[in-house]
């Protein structure tokens, strides 16, 4: 009815607000503490407190296009005839993850607020500051900030889990095709079956584009920032204990949506492979000539491939390698920064 639409709309600019509401978070400093901080300070606050609100813009555009509608929804549809009407969903031990780090970052975000707000010599305490900006607006600005902080926090958490989820639908699709190939079928009808798998898999790609690079563009970008304000400002670090905290957050969520991408190639290659292996010992057999089947098998090995983004593959050794490269980084920016200290 009205009402029921007049309050989705208001909750819509709810959440909108809450979104964007830590965004100008370097303007806030400045308030605070005029030229206190340099282009790269302000820089680093921009683009982490970016992206909560760039992933829910994402989001609200994913589950409203067409390709939601007319590739996911199905899907989702056909997962519940096969399951028994239960809905995919991510595994027990990543959403214990997640929660708990969700719990930890809210309570170190509460922390970290109240240490910048009410400590005596903290930047809004420090009177001599006082007359330099609107005290009221900016005060109520900064008490809406824990408030608003689990929305913040939701968005990229939500992003890569339905990722996580639209991953093993497209797993589930493979499973179920090479269930297909048991006993003698007609390798016309497992073509087209094929062929619908993958294009529903580019399809998947080309949609996700944006999405995979706020997952995992930006959480690197703000490890790499990081890394920088480790080695370059160690005092600044310390003074903004929180942000470290968070970026791994981020860090997590962007390794979930890596490897449920990889999970995606390394099925293709095992169902591409055990297909074959099928084929040879006659598990499965065709109604079609032989040169057809060859065809279909030359086919199959060529463009059945994993899940790339931007024309990169997505591989475990290739999460594998970032990972130990971030790794690397991190305590190499940690033994440098105690070192300086």
């Amino acid at each position: 009815g009205i009402f029921a639409a007049l309050f989705y709309a208001l909750y819509g600019i709810f959440v909108v607000f809450c979104q964007i509401l830590a965004v100008p978070w370097a303007l806030y400093m400045q308030w605070l503490e005029p030229g206190a901080q340099d282009w790269f300070q302000n820089s680093f606050l921009t683009v982490i407190c970016s992206q909560a609100p760039l992933a829910w813009l994402f989001l609200r555009w994913l589950l409203t296009s067409d390709h939601f509608l007319t590739k996911i929804v199905p899907m989702i549809r056909e997962e519940q005839d096969r399951s028994g009407g239960r809905l995919p969903c991510i595994e027990k031990h990543w959403r214990c993850v997640y929660a708990g780090i969700s719990v930890i970052v809210q309570c170190l975000y509460v922390i970290w607020w109240l240490y910048m707000i009410y400590w005596p010599d903290y930047p809004f305490n420090r009177k001599s500051h006082m007359s330099n900006f609107p005290i009221l607006p900016l005060k109520l600005l900064l008490d809406a900030l824990p408030w608003t902080f689990p929305y913040r926090l939701l968005a990229p958490m939500l992003l890569c889990q339905i990722f996580s989820v639209m991953a093993k639908l497209h797993i589930a699709r493979m499973e179920e095709y090479q269930a297909r190939h048991r006993g003698r079928n007609s390798g016309k009808a497992l073509f087209q079956l094929l062929k619908r798998n993958i294009g529903d898999r580019e399809a998947e790609e080309q949609a996700w584009a944006c999405g995979f690079l706020i997952s995992v563009g930006l959480p690197c970008i703000s490890v790499a920032m990081l890394v920088v304000l480790f080695m370059g400002w160690p005092e600044y670090v310390i003074e903004h204990w929180f942000f470290p905290s968070y970026v791994l957050h981020l860090v997590v969520q962007s390794a979930q949506t890596f490897v449920s991408a990889a999970q995606i190639t390394s099925k293709s290659k095992k169902v591409r492979l055990e297909i074959v292996e099928m084929i040879v010992v006659h598990e499965a057999t065709f109604t079609e000539h032989g040169f057809q089947v060859e065809a279909y098998i030359t086919y199959l090995s060529n463009y059945y491939q994993g899940f790339c983004v931007l024309g990169t593959l997505i591989t475990n050794e290739l999460v594998i390698q970032l990972g130990n490269g971030l790794a690397l980084t991190a305590l190499t920016s940690a033994v440098r920064w105690l070192v300086h200290m």
